[in-house]
């Protein structure tokens, strides 16, 4: 460590950047310190002397829970109240006290009680988790000036402003602070900001001139400084501040500023001044919590509950009435109607004298009595089901990442359902259906096309145009890679035994091939990192096509070695010797990429005294520059960049020059008069300097690096194609590229018709040379919208036979038009009609923009997917969003509601794991209501029965324990359990996932079709067991039954035909389910033995004392009544099934059928029934089926000609 520290020594960076690093701010910012917004105040060093001051500055502990021990309490109570249904049994608990209540209060509060403590310790367990990770997070140890030039180790929680703070390698800083020094001598160090933007490149940052001595614990011993600068925000990219030291000013700008979450890489130490600490960190100002998603399912829930209750409320009024006039009628002429209420000596709850009253009163009463209608238990029921399915999810072992070693992780459980609902995907390209890890793999030189390597859109190409790729080539990297003497590299995927092995000596243009891969070598801004134990060297580089040229070159015999502040050493391989020889090459000026250059340059002396300009970048600028007497391989070369952007290829142009002594003076002295200059237009000297040197050079070559397609991604969306899912990619990526990738992913296919979108077409170029920004949106705008209208003729009137389809491909600048409030529906229209949807070089916000629009006009569920920060606007709008675990870090999956670490896991997650969520969540509120419907109907039934008297048919825990006790464990299990097919059969039947797009399982329909059936159920059971226990005695003593009795003989049937009715309901049965199902009814008769032989004074068992053993276990009237009750309710849902499934069967009753005849798995019935069933809207227009059904109805149409 103190050899490399020794080598760091020697290494002034700053040197190598000429525009990053000189940018100083403006003047005109820095004059607002001190006013509203800048007024912060910081004493570096003196963190006690803010406090005497007055300054209130929050201590560095972060919290990121909802709750705190004071405020759980109001808090998570208020939260469950504001469901109207949990805020109708409160009500209804209250009023039990009151003697208007049918039961005792004890039993309608019990079950609530149940129900919110139950709630309430899910929520206070979830926000205990994060209460965890803020305490891991707030005592992470760094070590902090204490005085006197001593650093101690401290917790993060005990940082202060002011604070000067020591931080090592590949440690996170815990707070915002200013650079002051680094082990580097010009205070250079790295940043890795993965954690804020998403972005893996680092980035660079430099202390002040003033404070870089500051390089040793014991110099901070008296150093005192003031720094004034912005009050805490949200903008990670801006910072206004300045330093007062030693009695003068000096300013502050973002390259000083070290953002907490941040981590320090490739710099031993640096020093730093906290600024900011806390909830006023930028990591915490943008730490926003997520939006409030609800699924479309809960919010029809919702719709149920209204209508249950206007129900409820309807039957209340109308025995409420009906009570009023029966009880005004009562006592006439003298004579008493309904004696055994008393009319004559009653309280005010029967008087005939104040029958509205009554009447009022009895209201009260009913809808106490009613309250069994809403089920108590559906959402704490609906919760754990949704939190067990979801760790059902994060357990498939089909959706683990062995190689990254990350399972899929659901982090919301609240969307489970929409899963299987997704009507529309909008993702992005980068790293979602590609990996974002670039691997050399073709090489033009000299006008000659080298690499023999196959990406996978040639593939794809190659399939598509139906041409069989050389059997050699196309497995050549099979065979490599099983090769144990060239093992796999990183970054390096090129073959060519042209070039490979050193054999490139024997090729004819030798001496371009060897400037052409030195200056891979040479021109870059890579760290070597050389491991002291093995000697071999690793790359830490800003971008993974900086990384992927340095080691293309070390792979073909060009090491990057070494690099100190004014030398780059190469080690060379001499191909005929196989000697290895360093090459010391001085390093005089470097030349950075930057967005509007396109391009970058070095300047350097070789070791025989040459002074040569070498350089890289975009074609678009790089073909420009060339010399007249550099143009020789022009034409070949661009022939190649195209070949190579037609397979998906990414492209830089390689070129060089040789400069001489002058003229290299003139430029350096012009372009350090630039660096150093203090005017206003500064970098456009820079820029102006580094354009003069930047010209006459002599090309090269130009290199092809591939961002290989995820695997498994074109198998995916073929699935997903099928299921009928509609597929938008929304990217940065430049037209071409997105293209070529669409064609690769089988979303664009050969004989689909593109309609293109561009505003880069020459009457709008004309108008944007003018320079009018008026006349160019207008114009624009117009051009865009007659686009619009034009693709939309294109596409004829929807007809079955038809195969045609339709690719909208829009580049960003036309989607800024497309986007506004009076084209956007043309646009929508115009999308919703096409079968792929690209847009490309869309910004963040447009990605969000369009998941909105597609959101909120189609009504349908719709789900983004990404892996980068610029992500995250897409997965926070959409329906659902699916964050990837890749390369560009955790930003995007820390907004996803669910995280994968490869897009093909997608296919399993939806048609697997949502088609199975969205049945079960459906058929189980479903089952739900029908199951409260049947029991609340059998009490209104009854209180009819006994003129409205508002006496419940059932005793108080009967009541109150139905939904918690013996009807609650059987639909838990449905939900969780339950498969219609399996997972095998989901994926082989994609088509079987519309009927969640369609919602067919919970539509309006369905949902008062299981309410039908509860109301017949419940009058079945009234009518069957009044009549048979009315007038008949069943004892053998000849006793009839009374109240008592005849509440346990319906009770007894409801439960056994609610369960009963689960049972038929089930398409899976596991031993789970047969012990929930059996053993809620087992649990009723356990419970009426027990409840029934506890007598303390008549106060708890009431009217169930000893029923069940005296009066009903021993007549055989009470067990036939049962089972033929239960037989006779169900035979009409059985009946209505059976004739259902047989000659109106659902698509997954076909599917069921087929497998019970042991024919499902086969491919050719799985065909013909897949064929049968789609209908004409969804024809299959995108994938790999489409292809070949596109192929295959091309080559009948050829053989019909032909006949």
């Amino acid at each position: 460590m103190a050899r490399r520290s020794k080598r760091l020594e020697k290494l002034k960076l700053s040197a190598l950047y000429s525009f990053a690093l000189c940018h100083r701010g403006s003047s005109e910012d820095h004059s607002r310190i001190g006013t509203t917004g800048f007024s912060r105040v910081v004493y570096v060093n003196e963190p006690d002397r803010l406090e005497e001051e007055g300054f209130r500055y929050p201590l560095n502990a972060v919290s990121t829970t909802k709750y705190s021990l004071v405020t759980f309490l109001p808090k998570s109570l208020f939260e469950q109240f504001r469901r109207v249904a949990n805020f109708y049994f409160l009500v209804s608990g209250i009023l039990a006290v009151t003697p208007l209540a049918p039961y005792t209060a004890v039993s309608a509060l019990v079950p609530l009680c149940i129900v919110i403590v139950a709630t309430m310790a899910k929520e206070g367990l979830e926000d205990w988790r994060r209460k965890q990770q803020d305490h891991e997070l707030n005592n992470r140890i760094v070590k902090v000036h204490r005085g006197n030039g001593n650093f101690e180790e401290t917790k993060w929680k005990d940082i202060k402003v002011g604070d000067v703070i020591k931080v090592e390698k590949d440690n996170f800083f815990p707070a915002d602070m200013i650079l002051l020094s680094s082990n580097y001598p010009d205070g250079i160090c790295y940043v890795e900001t993965m954690n804020l933007d998403g972005e893996t490149n680092l980035k660079i940052r430099q202390a002040l001139e003033v404070t870089l001595d500051l390089q040793e614990d014991a110099k901070f011993r008296n150093v005192r400084q003031t720094i004034k600068c912005e009050d805490p925000n949200a903008n990670l990219y801006s910072f206004v501040g300045t330093m007062e030291w030693k009695g003068r000013q000096y300013p502050l700008s973002p390259q000083q500023l070290l953002l907490r979450d941040s981590k320090l890489r490739n710099t031993d130490y640096i020093y730093g001044a906290v600024i900011f600490t806390g909830h006023d960190t930028k990591a915490m100002q943008n730490a926003t919590d997520p939006p409030s998603k609800r699924s479309k399912i809960e919010k029809k829930m919702d719709k149920i509950i209204y209508l249950l209750m206007s129900s409820l409320l309807i039957i209340a009024l109308l025995g409420s009435v009906l009570f009023g006039i029966w009880t005004k009628e009562d006592l006439r002429d003298g004579e008493l109607k309904r004696w055994y209420l008393r009319p004559d000596a009653t309280s005010i709850y029967y008087d005939p004298k104040r029958a509205a009253l009554a009447s009022f009163f009895h209201l009260l009463t009913a809808l106490m009595l009613y309250s069994y209608f809403i089920p108590i238990s559906l959402y704490i029921s609906i919760e754990m089901v949704k939190l067990l399915q979801a760790l059902f999810i994060n357990q498939d072992i089909e959706m683990y990442h062995e190689e990254s070693d990350k399972p899929t992780h659901a982090r919301t459980s609240n969307l489970n359902e929409e899963l299987g609902m997704v009507d529309t995907i909008l993702s992005d390209k980068t790293g979602t259906l590609t990996c974002n890890m670039m691997e050399f793999i073709k090489c033009s030189i000299g006008g000659t096309a080298y690499g023999q390597g196959v990406t996978e859109v040639e593939r794809a190409m190659a399939m598509r145009k139906g041409t069989q790729l050389d059997a050699g080539i196309e497995n050549g990297d099979q065979k490599e890679k099983k090769s144990e003497d060239s093992p796999h590299v990183k970054g390096f995927n090129f073959k060519d035994p042209r070039i490979m092995d050193g054999n490139w000596i024997h090729e004819p243009n030798r001496d371009m091939i060897r400037d052409f891969f030195r200056l891979l070598a040479i021109c870059h801004t890579c760290i070597p990192e050389i491991d002291d134990e093995t000697g071999n060297v690793s790359y830490e580089a800003e971008s993974p096509d900086e990384a992927a040229f340095v080691i293309a070159a070390r792979e073909l015999g060009f090491e990057f070695y070494k690099r100190s502040q004014t030398s780059i050493v190469i080690r060379e391989r001499d191909p005929v010797g196989n000697v290895v020889e360093s090459r010391k090459y001085e390093l005089l000026n470097m030349l950075e990429f930057s967005s509007s250059r396109k391009r970058m340059s070095v300047i350097v002396k070789e070791p025989e005294g040459r002074i040569l300009l070498l350089s890289k970048g975009a074609d678009s600028v790089m073909f420009k520059r060339l010399a007249p007497t550099g143009r020789k391989f022009e034409e070949g070369t661009r022939k190649h960049i195209n070949e190579y952007a037609d397979s998906g290829l990414r492209t830089l142009v390689l070129a060089y020059r040789v400069l001489d002594e002058k003229e290299y003076r003139e430029f350096n002295e012009k372009f350090n008069a630039a660096k150093t200059s203090v005017s206003a237009d500064r970098d456009e000297k820079i820029e102006a300097a580094a354009d003069s040197i930047e010209r006459d050079l002599f090309l090269l070559g130009a290199t092809a690096v591939e961002d290989k397609l995820q695997k498994g991604v074109p198998e995916c969306i073929d699935k997903l194609a099928q299921a009928g899912i509609k597929i938008w990619v929304l990217t940065g990526d430049k037209m071409e590229t997105a293209i070529n990738i669409g064609f690769a992913c089988s979303l664009l296919r050969q004989g689909m018709t593109q309609i293109i979108i561009t505003l880069e077409q020459p009457d709008i170029l004309a108008l944007e040379k003018n320079g009018d920004k008026q006349a160019i949106a207008k114009g624009s705008k117009q051009k865009v919208m007659d686009q619009i209208e034009d693709g939309i003729k294109q596409i004829p009137p929807l007809d079955p036979l038809s195969s045609e389809s339709f690719a909208l491909i829009i580049d960003g600048k036309s989607l800024t038009y497309a986007l506004e409030d009076d084209v956007k529906f043309k646009f929508l229209d115009l999308a919703i009609k096409c079968a792929s949807v690209i847009c490309c070089r869309s910004s963040p916000k447009q990605k969000a923009l369009v998941t909105r629009l597609v959101k909120q006009v189609t009504h349908k569920v719709t789900l983004a997917i990404g892996d980068g920060a610029n992500d995250v606007g897409m997965l926070q709008e959409a329906d659902i969003g699916i964050g990837i675990s890749g390369e560009e870090g955790m930003q995007a999956v820390m907004a996803s509601d669910v995280a994968i670490a490869q897009f093909r896991f997608l296919e399993r997650l939806l048609l697997v794991h949502g088609h199975w969520c969205y049945r079960r969540i459906s058929v189980m509120i479903c089952y739900f209501f029908y199951k409260n419907v049947t029991f609340g109907v059998t009490i209104f039934l009854y209180e009819a029965f006994a003129s409205f008297s508002g006496k419940p048919a059932y005793n108080d825990w009967f009541l109150s324990l139905y939904n918690v006790i013996f009807t609650s464990l059987p639909v838990i299990a449905l939900g969780v359990f339950d498969q219609d097919v399996s997972a095998r059969l989901c994926l082989q039947y994609p088509e079987l996932y519309q009927e969640g797009v369609q919602n067919i399982l919970f539509s309006w329909r369905r949902i008062l079709g299981w309410m039908f059936n509860g109301v017949m159920n419940a009058i079945l059971i009234f009518f069957f067991c009044t009549t048979a226990f009315e007038d008949q005695a069943f004892r053998q003593n000849g006793q009839v039954a009374g109240l008592d009795a005849l509440g346990v003989v319906m009770y007894t049937c409801v439960v056994w035909v609610v369960n009963c009715q689960m049972a038929l309901s089930v398409n899976y049965f596991t031993i789970i389910q047969h012990i929930f199902i059996w053993g809620s009814i087992a649990v009723w008769y356990l419970f009426l033995l027990a409840y029934g032989a506890i007598d303390l004074l008549g106060q708890y068992s009431n009217t169930a004392y000893m029923v069940f053993v005296e009066q009903l276990a021993p007549a055989l009237l009470y067990w036939l009544v049962t089972l033929f009750v239960v037989l006779a309710t169900l035979i009409p849902y059985f009946s209505y099934a059976a004739v259902q499934i047989r000659f109106f069967p659902m698509f997954h009753n076909k599917i069921q059928w087929k497998r019970y005849l042991g024919k499902a798995e086969d491919p050719e019935v799985a065909r013909q029934l897949s064929s049968r069933h789609r209908t004409s809207s969804q024809q299959r227009m995108v994938g790999i089926s489409a292809r070949r059904d596109g192929k295959t109805m091309q080559i009948t149409r050829e053989i019909d000609l032909e006949v």
